[in-house]
């Protein structure tokens, strides 16, 4: 879990607010499919639902059965388990979703284009103060592949498929009568840190 909540940052965050950056949120609602490879990690695949309109974006690991939604400008993220039903507040997520609404200081050297999931896209050197990484990003602000690495690992996203769909509100809520948890600074990620 921990990888692909890194990994949503990743796909999500890599842009950033300088003038040269491209677009680094979707500006359509979007629904994309990623494969997710990190060292020592089996691959893992987990979908994107993006709302444009309202910078909502639900992430769904597609075997481990959770969701984490994310309200960029609310700077709030969740996590559902419906296996508990339960929805776990957690600052730890909630500061990953401010640094994707606001961009960071990141920058973008263009390498030229590309084309992933049947979508071109451009090329870019991407970095910053934290890691380096490459970034392919469509005009409108979908990113179909990211190769990155920081201090906190790396991660290799690729998009397998791309549907540009109007997105149900209801996506980006937690379900009615789930039991709402709140966790402490620090205590998900150590949670879910491997031992």
């Amino acid at each position: 879990m921990r990888f692909l909540w890194a990994a949503f940052g990743l796909v999500i965050g890599a842009g950033a607010a300088a003038a040269a950056a491209p677009r680094f949120l979707p500006d359509q609602d979007v629904v994309v499919t990623y494969e997710l490879r990190a060292p020592h990690q089996d691959p893992q695949d987990f979908q994107l639902n993006y709302d444009a309109a309202g910078e909502r974006a639900r992430v769904e690991s597609l075997a481990q059965g959770f969701y984490v939604l994310a309200d960029l400008p609310a700077g709030r993220a969740q996590v559902v388990l419906p296996q508990l039903h339960a929805v776990v507040r957690t600052p730890d997520f909630s500061g990953l979703t401010q640094m994707i609404a606001n961009g960071g200081d990141a920058r973008f050297t263009p390498l030229g284009h590309g084309r992933y999931a049947g979508l071109g896209c451009e090329r870019y050197l991407v970095m910053n103060d934290q890691g380096t990484a490459t970034a392919c990003i469509t005009h409108d602000g979908v990113i179909l592949h990211f190769n990155g690495h920081n201090a906190h690992g790396a991660a290799d996203v690729t998009a397998l498929s791309v549907a540009f769909a109007p997105q149900p509100a209801a996506a980006f809520l937690p379900p009615a009568g789930f039991s709402m948890i709140e966790l402490p600074p620090g205590t998900l990620l150590a949670l879910l840190r491997p031992q």
